[in-house]
């Protein structure tokens, strides 16, 4: 499909991009040193911006939309048209755009939905956009907002192998807003190709890791979109000293330099962002627009061919002259939304207190049990190390001061949580305690509680494996006789023990930041994942699964 609108504006652009930037050199200690100066140079990415674990694509796009929205100006009951493509919604159902028409503060007078669409979605947004407002009055705006969180931090009980560091080391993740109007007498040329004989070219299942024929994909490019450009221009004769600058979809350094060689395209007037940003799927063409902003903004206004292609497979351009003074600059956030977030991980609904939560390991178990949605209530000394590890958990959690552990202390504990209204599902504790505690904690639990199926976790180390038998055997006498029984009802009461010598403690802070670093840094991930098995293993034992072992010391020995 080719053709023109004579009454749409492209009005401003603006992209919202994470704050963590990951360096691809880093990966050197990973893959080798040589591998990775050689994926540099072929792609052109050096860094990219990444999300956190809890930064969603509509957090990216708000993030875009507000600064943009402000610049122009505009009133909200002017926009009747909000798009949103991307290929990560927030849901199944309804379309996310619903969610970005709420937090943005749209009037209901305005179509909202959402399309599913990758590296050529700039080219049919502006299209879609463009095509709906013809049925509305003149000055009727739309607001056109893309992007794609293609860059994660992984997380850190998944592998990482070589291919699929690889495979990171080119996509960033990236919001962005397109502001557009129906105005008179502004040309808007487009152009929209698919071949959908090349829909596995690229493609991705739900829960499994993208594939893409490598090969394919290079040759559509430097085929299909280099003569997909050359005849866009030739159907409306735009020679060259029409355009001011060339941008394309930010796919790698190979395929651009192909792509303008075979268009003859002179290398000063083709804009890349690719170095700092890598490939942002389909929000690569407004990024790259913002990141260039200071070299466009030379001219009040700019002649601009903007081109996307990839997934479907799909290709495509826009011709338009814009305004530069409304090209924002690409904005750094770690803005996530979370209210509506329903949380479904393996402690989704149980209320777990960690005592001594202050220590390395307490605070590693409160962060994992977070993450896993329970509510945490953190127990220990130091209250500003309780304090900063609270205000950091991604889920609710609740904090209060315990300087030791005796049958005071920890009934103040369980009186904290029964005013608060918690009722806790189980009990982590890190450090050593007495036989006679733990019978008394048992007891609280049931007849304080009337709580069926809670447990108590003990976890105890020793200086090297040698000593582990030992350990075992110790906390095995220890744990007898402290479960607590009546009818039905049930206390389980377990230990954890480790070998300090073989366990490297890594935190997972909020976004995992910390760990992708050490990481790459160390290069030890079979040491950096004991503290994750632990950790799993403490989750097993607090869940229904584990409802028949009781009074049994598990032994973390690999």
């Amino acid at each position: 499909m080719i053709g023109k609108f004579d009454n749409i504006k492209i009005q401003g652009m603006s992209a919202a991009v994470p704050e963590y930037v990951e360096h691809n050199m880093n990966f050197a200690n990973v893959i080798g040193k040589r591998r990775t100066k050689k994926q540099i140079k072929i792609t052109g990415v050096e860094q990219r911006h990444i999300s956190g674990r809890h930064q969603r694509t509509s957090d990216l796009c708000y993030a875009a939309a507000l600064p943009l929205l402000e610049k122009l100006q505009w009133k909200r009951k002017d926009i009747k048209v909000l798009l949103f493509i991307t290929q990560g919604p927030n849901y199944l159902h309804p379309s996310t755009a619903f969610f970005l028409h709420k937090r943005l503060g749209l009037e209901k007078d305005c179509l909202v939905y959402d399309m599913n669409l990758g590296c050529s979605s700039f080219n049919v947004g502006v299209h879609t956009a463009a095509a709906l407002l013809q049925s509305c009055s003149l000055h009727d705006k739309a607001l056109l907002l893309i992007g794609d969180t293609a860059g994660r931090i992984r997380n850190p009980e998944t592998s990482l192998k070589p291919d699929d560091i690889a495979h990171d080391m080119l996509f960033g993740s990236a919001g962005a807003a397109i502001a557009i109007e129906k105005v008179e007498n502004h040309p808007l040329y487009f152009m929209n190709m698919s071949d959908g004989n090349g829909y596995d070219a690229i493609i991705g299942y739900k829960g499994r890791p993208s594939q893409m024929n490598g090969a394919a994909v290079f040759s559509f490019a430097i085929n299909d979109v280099s003569d997909g450009v050359i005849n866009f221009r030739k159907k409306y004769n735009i020679s060259e000293d029409l355009i001011d600058y060339y941008i394309f979809h930010q796919a790698q350094d190979l395929i651009l330099d192909n792509i303008i060689d075979s268009c003859n395209i002179p290398a000063e007037k083709e804009l890349r962002s690719l170095r700092h940003y890598g490939n942002t799927s389909g929000t690569s063409v407004p990024v790259t627009v913002c990141a260039n902003r200071e070299q466009i903004q030379k001219k009040k206004t700019s002649k601009l061919l903007l081109c996307g292609f990839g997934v479907g497979l799909s290709w495509g351009c826009i011709y338009t002259e814009i305004d530069t003074a409304n090209i924002l600059p690409v904005i750094e956030t770690n803005e996530h939304y979370d209210d509506d977030k329903k949380p479904a991980r393996g402690l989704h609904d149980k209320n777990i207190l960690v005592l001594c939560a202050d220590t390395e390991i307490g605070e590693w178990l409160s962060r994992f049990d977070n993450d896993k949605s329970a509510m945490v209530i953190l127990a220990g000394k130091n209250a500003d190390k309780l304090n900063q590890i609270q205000s950091d958990l991604f889920m609710d959690s609740d904090s209060f001061v315990m300087e030791t552990l005796t049958k005071e202390t920890i009934h103040r504990a369980l009186e904290h949580c029964l005013e608060k209204e918690l009722m806790l599902d189980g009990i982590v504790i890190p450090a050593e305690i007495s036989a006679e505690l733990l019978s008394y904690l048992s007891h609280e639990l049931v007849h304080g509680y009337g709580k069926e199926l809670a447990s108590i976790i003990v976890l105890e180390s020793v200086s090297s494996k040698s000593e582990l038998e030992i350990l075992k055997q110790r906390l095995e006498l220890k744990l007898k006789g402290t479960g607590f029984r009546e009818s039905e009802r049930c206390v389980r009461v377990n230990g954890i023990i480790y070998a300090e010598d073989e366990i490297d403690i890594v935190q997972i802070i909020k976004d995992g930041q910390q760990w992708v670093s050490l990481f790459l840094e160390r290069e030890c991930p079979e040491k950096m994942k004991k503290p994750i098995y632990i950790c799993q293993l403490q989750q097993f034992l607090l869940t229904d699964k584990s409802r028949y072992i009781t009074e049994t010391a598990i032994a973390f020995n690999n």
